[in-house]
């Protein structure tokens, strides 16, 4: 399966519209979807002007149960992504974030705090933009060669793999006959990004697992993937 390489995120000196309320009225399927299952938003970033679709992003807040924010994309999946038979062309993204995360006003103004919410939007827009898709399993490194989404921070690249923190009702949900699929965006460093390219999404899960590894976006993590010495080991 041939994967894309995505262009660098969108300047980060242009935020999305912070707001407590959604625009999408009267009647938003998705949105309805996300708060049924994951709560309701604590508030949203939305576009004003997104090109070929207009992509909000549900701010889910932590709770006593899952003590994390999820944000949560609505209108990737008004468009069809172009893909190759077999594959479900309709899809919408999920990211974890700490309880911590800071989103307030002042805060998405600094890059090390807006980065994810860009990358969200980012990877929401890029199959309708370049006329292909992205699916369970892709490994997307930020540009070629690889570059950090931010100064100080390690990630390169994201994978879609599964949202298994979020209930079985949420991964997916049907609107007006189309099957619409949530996937789970997780950041990866370069030798991450590489494995997953190299020998599948299933070699990169493997060393998650062997190092406790989640869907919650930490910048501090350590690298999962060994670096070799000169090449060497």
């Amino acid at each position: 399966m041939a994967e894309p390489t995505i262009t660098p995120l969108y300047p980060l000196t242009a935020p999305m519209q912070r707001q407590p309320e959604s625009v999408v009225l009267p009647h938003d399927p998705v949105g309805e979807h996300i708060a049924a299952h994951l709560g309701a938003p604590a508030m949203f970033f939305h576009e004003t002007d997104g090109g070929a679709v207009q992509v909000d992003i549900h701010v889910i807040g932590p709770t006593a149960d899952f003590p994390y924010v999820r944000l949560v994309t609505s209108g990737m999946s008004k468009r069809p992504m172009t893909t190759p038979e077999g594959a479900p062309p309709f899809a919408e993204l999920m990211m974890t974030l700490p309880a911590n995360w800071q989103l307030d006003e002042a805060s998405i103004k600094e890059e090390r705090w807006y980065w994810p919410v860009a990358l969200m939007r980012h990877l929401a827009h890029y199959p309708h933009h370049q006329g292909t898709w992205i699916g369970l399993g892709h490994a997307l490194p930020n540009g070629a060669p690889p570059k950090p989404y931010v100064d100080g921070v390690g990630f390169c690249g994201a994978i879609l793999l599964p949202p298994v923190s979020a209930p079985e009702p949420f991964h997916s949900v049907t609107v007006e006959g189309k099957d619409i699929y949530f996937h789970c965006v997780v950041p990866l460093f370069k030798e991450e990004l590489d494995l997953a390219r190299h020998q599948g999404f299933a070699a990169l899960i493997d060393k998650f697992n062997d190092k406790d590894v989640t869907d919650v976006v930490d910048p501090a993590r350590k690298n999962t993937v060994k670096k070799k010495f000169l090449g060497l080991f």
